[in-house]
């Protein structure tokens, strides 16, 4: 197997493993109303998280990976809380954008230690694209599987119940991953 396919594959499989990254996208995907509104929340994050993701692996750019997990926990609580607190969602793009920095710089964490060893032979583009190309495959596939549910649920009147119980569910988390990652650090 070549290096695309190897780091596609670990892409794809840690955003499905990764339960913080999942919860963060739930909570961006259920408040939007629209595939219009879908694609420019899911555009901004991929653009994000994308861009952090080359910079870190690279080593342009280096953030304290404790920061990091804890600043990804708050991005989760950050999402489940503004869901039922504000009403409007106009802007979540750049909610979506700003927090996509933030995990790309998670999403290097794993990517890092593996392509070190490829950047002396100076083989590293097919690792960085495969690997990220996976992970926009695995948050299709997770989205494709979130959304007809939320669509249902609006479909049946659910979603003034459904929305906020999943969202408040989703802040709970995030503060719980929040206080647990600063306690495990210290």
């Amino acid at each position: 197997m070549d290096n695309f396919t190897i780091f596609f594959n670990l892409g794809w499989r840690h955003i499905l493993e990764g339960y913080d990254h999942l919860l963060f996208l739930t909570g961006l995907v259920i408040v939007t109303k629209s595939w219009r509104s879908l694609l420019k929340v899911i555009s901004s994050f991929t653009i994000a998280h994308s861009t952090t993701l080359v910079l870190c692996s690279l080593g342009i750019i280096s953030l304290d990976p404790k920061i990091t997990e804890t600043l990804i926990a708050l991005s989760i609580a950050y999402v489940g809380i503004e869901n039922v607190v504000i009403k409007k969602y106009d802007n979540r793009w750049i909610v979506s954008g700003a927090f996509g920095l933030i995990h790309g710089a998670g999403f290097s964490g794993h990517l890092t230690d593996l392509l070190k060893t490829m950047l002396g032979a100076g083989n590293v583009w097919a690792p960085l694209v495969g690997f990220n190309l996976g992970i926009e495959t695995g948050q299709i596939i997770a989205i494709s599987i979130m959304f007809p549910f939320i669509w249902l649920m609006r479909k049946m009147g659910k979603e003034a119940v459904i929305i906020p119980e999943i969202s408040r569910a989703i802040a709970a988390v995030g503060l719980v991953l929040v206080v647990w990652r600063i306690w495990s650090f210290e």
